[in-house]
């Protein structure tokens, strides 16, 4: 029965917005400054308080897909999935070293504190077919649905 669960657009939308938002969270703690000394943890906080309500939708569509697949309250699944990605990400960074990571990524967190909504939507649905997902998109239902943002 597994084999046959399968992500919608909006699923793997979902998905992936958590990811950038994980990923964003790992390098803010990891690495604490920009390359120019900016403090990160503003700027992450930003990001979140500014994307809040596409965040908060994400999460429903993954509580209610978990819901619907595996049972209970969906939240656990969340949660499991949500420490997954930090894990992953921390995986990345004993694989090439803090400084090495922070040399990469570091400049993401402001890039994406400054992305208006429109940017960061572009983002996620570039990593809805670059990046890896935890469950596999359904075959057939085609790559254009979004989440709505508030006042659409």
């Amino acid at each position: 029965m597994a084999a046959q669960i399968c992500y919608s657009p909006a699923e793997l939308q979902a998905e992936q917005l958590l990811r950038l938002h994980s990923e964003l969270m790992v390098i803010t703690v990891t690495c604490r400054q920009s390359s120019s000394g900016d403090n990160l943890v503003p700027a992450y906080t930003g990001f979140t308080k500014r994307n809040i309500s596409s965040l908060h939708e994400a999460e429903q569509t993954l509580i209610r897909y978990f819901k619907v697949h595996f049972g209970g309250s969906g939240i656990d699944r969340l949660d499991q999935l949500r420490t997954r990605l930090g894990n992953e990400f921390g995986l990345q960074i004993a694989h090439v070293s803090a400084p090495v990571f922070c040399a990469d990524r570091r400049d993401k967190v402001m890039s994406y504190y400054q992305a208006n909504a429109d940017e960061i939507q572009d983002e996620v649905q570039r990593m809805m077919v670059s990046e890896k997902s935890y469950g596999h998109a359904c075959p057939n239902l085609g790559d254009t649905t979004r989440i709505a943002r508030k006042g659409q």
